[in-house]
């Protein structure tokens, strides 16, 4: 089974907006409760280059889970981040190769 996987970039204008927006998140994701097929791991990552920098990294083992998931964060996140106005970059798609090193 292919996994799927949407990273999502966003740069905003300040690390406080930055910080806001990943508190949202953590919190919006704590009160999810779709019903899900699989499982769908959620990582939430502040580039350390950058502090006004973060991505969100969902990895999903059916497209059902990412159709669903896709659709509540249409509703319940992406209008709270486009009040904060970030540059934002998408990327979706299946895992073509995957490595785990060490050990």
């Amino acid at each position: 089974m292919d996994e799927i996987r949407r990273t999502i970039m966003n740069e905003f204008s300040d690390e406080k907006s930055c910080d806001i927006f990943i508190m949202v998140l953590t919190q919006k994701w704590s009160e999810f409760r779709g019903d899900l097929t699989g499982k769908c791991r959620v990582e939430i990552v502040r580039d350390s280059n950058d502090a006004r920098c973060m991505s969100a990294i969902l990895t999903f083992e059916y497209l059902d889970d990412f159709i669903l998931i896709s659709e509540w964060a249409e509703e319940a996140i992406i209008p709270y981040r486009d009040t904060l106005s970030p540059k934002t970059q998408t990327l979706s798609g299946v895992i073509e190769a995957k490595f785990e090193l060490g050990r």
